[in-house]
């Protein structure tokens, strides 16, 4: 693991790369094309909650949405990879629109639950990570130099969008109505993503390659860490229900809100440090150090349930702990990306931690019905845990191989 040094102005790095060509325009458009991603969940489980009166309904639907999403986006990616950004995109949004039309007419009109679960995979499997769009943008745009910076933007805009997206989408549901919040969401995401493919001038230019008769399987050298960022995904899977649930027991199910914001803002808030200073230790490093580092933050979470104050501050440390680790799986991700696949690699980390947030989840909550909030909060610490030793055994073994490979 050799470290690289990176070199930049502190905080005006951020200004640096937003003056680049078509950057602010393709940042913004990135920021409205999230939506469908972050707030499609929710508004299904509002939507079927609201529809049948039972959240346990409500996430059988979410489980095969979320896969959907995990499976297809690579997919996707990989096609813009060799199509072009901009025909892809415009294909798959009319695959959203029109999936998720479906699941919410299915829904409304009392059809059987088995198709309302077609209908949500579907609509996951039409939904494309334009996430990974924007950043391939920026492997194109910022000089090595800057890419620190450029993706640490990107997770701040990520933050951003789950700070103010399930707000409010939840005002709307209970102000109008929850078909009408997942549509709007669906509009915003649909209004993002057809500025973004307008772009055209920043997009990676296509590179067509022969046909591959077997599966779409990831390059090597992110393997390590798209197996890592499952189990980074289980963090957050197993924040959200073990948050609630202590919550709830509390009888103060309102706080569960405001801990889910501070998280985010903490996040966001270590993604500035993260991107504005100068770094020594190469990406995986940090990966796996921070990785370490948040995990050892988290054992302080059942410990520290018994006081709010205590808690927060708590979730805000392991925030600033976990935002490193999130730049540098993408970095790693990136800096690996075969020619003709950038789009394609860097879709896989977050396919990764798609996947891993409904395991997380299943695993807290089954703790938390079983002994309790602290037993629920122990699951973050141990995923966080997972994700750095998975990520050191990996990248030993990707050392492994190449040394095997320059003495053969």
């Amino acid at each position: 693991m050799s470290a690289a040094a990176e070199t930049g102005p502190g905080i005006r790095a951020y200004g640096q790369v937003l003056r680049l060509p078509g950057a602010r325009s393709f940042v913004a458009a990135g920021i409205l094309a999230r939506f469908p991603r972050a707030t499609l969940s929710l508004g299904i489980i509002l939507l079927v909650s609201a529809a049948t009166g039972s959240f346990a309904s409500a996430g059988l639907v979410v489980a095969p949405l979320v896969g959907g999403m995990a499976v297809a986006a690579p997919l996707w990616s990989s096609r813009m990879d060799r199509h072009g950004q901009a025909r892809v995109i415009l294909v798959s949004l009319g695959c959203l629109v029109l999936a998720a039309s479906v699941l919410l007419l299915l829904v409304r009109t009392g059809a059987p639950f088995w198709t309302w679960l077609l209908a949500a995979f579907a609509t996951g499997a039409a939904t494309p990570d334009l996430t990974s769009a924007v950043r391939a943008r920026w492997t194109v745009l910022a000089p090595p130099s800057q890419r620190t910076a450029a993706l640490a933007l990107e997770t701040i805009a990520d933050q951003m969008v789950f700070i103010a997206g399930p707000p409010a989408i939840t005002a709307v549901a209970a102000a109008l109505d929850p078909g009408v919040a997942m549509l709007g969401s669906l509009a915003l995401g649909v209004a993002g993503g057809v500025w973004l493919a307008a772009q055209r001038r920043t997009q990676p230019t296509p590179v067509p390659r022969v046909r591959r008769s077997g599966p779409v399987l990831p390059p090597a050298g992110v393997i390590p860490i798209a197996l890592a960022c499952i189990a980074l995904g289980g963090v957050f899977g197993a924040f959200d229900v073990s948050l609630v649930g202590w919550a709830e027991l509390n009888d103060r199910p309102w706080l569960a809100g405001p801990a889910f914001s501070a998280l985010a803002v903490a996040i966001a808030i270590g993604s500035v440090v993260t991107g504005a200073r100068a770094w020594t230790l190469s990406p995986a490093a940090r990966y796996i150090g921070f990785a370490a580092l948040a995990a050892t933050v988290a054992i302080a979470l059942p410990f520290a349930q018994g006081s709010v104050p205590v808690l927060f501050g708590t979730i805000l440390l392991l925030g600033l702990a976990v935002s490193p680790v999130m730049v540098s799986g993408i970095l790693v991700a990136s800096a690996r990306a075969p020619e003709g696949r950038v789009t394609e690699t860097l879709a896989y980390p977050t396919a990764a931690m798609s996947l891993g947030v409904p395991i997380g989840g299943v695993i807290a909550g089954a703790a938390l019905d079983a002994t309790g909030p602290a037993t629920a909060l122990v699951t973050i610490a141990v995923a966080l845990a997972i994700a750095a030793v998975v990520a050191a055994v990996g990248e030993a073994l990707l050392r492994a191989a190449g040394a095997r490979g320059a003495r053969a």
